[in-house]
């Protein structure tokens, strides 16, 4: 049982690395600037250790038929991906991905092309990577046991809870933010005819003003660098409880770091 536990352990870590990698470097070349993605501030992302790793054991049975092992795989990788976008929605009120503009998507959570993907992905680590990887993990507990695995755990136990109490402060800041902005918006508009095309104008100027304000600016939170990588690390996040538009918060977050 703690082989079993110790090599389980690995696996999911080692997946969790690899995923995070993965959707480092894919989005940072597609960002054209170097993107620290992940939900924790180490280098794992944790939906992938979950998601191979159920592959791996909970499919075992059917991974010598192609053809199960690409569909049962697409199914279990989809529906945790639902899941874990529907959690983070209910319990965050964050959205950090969305699908809607990618074709045969369910509720902007999941998409078919990016499910056929990943289960082409699985058909590769079942068959080809995960032979290898599993080599240095069998390596790896007997050269260290159970104890890199729990040292492992408890290093990603306080990972979670400083993430966890940096997300709770992130949404109250940005929640500020976004209406200190709404406020100067509010403050810059006019109802008087003539001088609705200047209005425009001007309410689009809202950080002009806050920059020329001092007194506005020490009423903002600054963020902190795991509030701000959180920020940036994922373009595509959106909160049901923020009015103003994210670029705009992420420009205002930018400008209170300036002195």
């Amino acid at each position: 049982m703690e082989k079993l536990f110790t090599i389980v352990v690995l696996l999911f870590f080692c997946y969790s690395f690899i995923g995070w990698l993965w959707e480092t470097i894919y989005c940072s070349i597609k960002a054209k600037h170097f993107v620290y993605r992940g939900f924790l501030l180490g280098p794992i992302t944790p939906i992938y250790g979950f998601g191979v790793v159920g592959v791996l054991y909970f499919i075992e049975p059917y991974q010598q038929n192609i053809v199960l092992l690409f569909i049962l795989a697409l199914i279990l990788v989809t529906a945790l991906e639902y899941l874990t976008s529907f959690l983070l929605e209910k319990i965050f009120h964050l959205t950090l991905w969305d699908y809607k503009e990618v074709p045969l998507n369910i509720n902007g959570r999941v998409a078919v092309p990016v499910s056929i993907f990943w289960g082409l992905a699985c058909i590769f680590i079942v068959r080809v990577l995960n032979p290898y990887l599993m080599g240095l993990i069998f390596n790896w507990q007997q050269r260290f046991g159970i104890f890199l695995p729990m040292i492992l755990l408890m290093v990603t136990s306080f990972d979670l809870g400083f993430t966890l109490a940096n997300l709770a402060s992130l949404r109250q800041a940005m929640n500020k933010m976004s209406t200190t902005i709404q406020e100067k918006k509010e403050q810059l508009q006019t109802d008087l005819g003539e001088l609705k095309v200047a209005a425009e104008e001007r309410r689009q100027g809202w950080m002009t003003e806050i920059k020329e304000q001092p007194e506005w600016r020490k009423q903002l939170p600054k963020l902190n660098f795991q509030e701000r990588r959180f920020l940036n690390s994922f373009p595509n996040m959106k909160s049901k409880e923020i009015k103003s538009p994210l670029t705009e918060i992420r420009q205002l977050a930018k400008e209170l770091r300036r002195k």
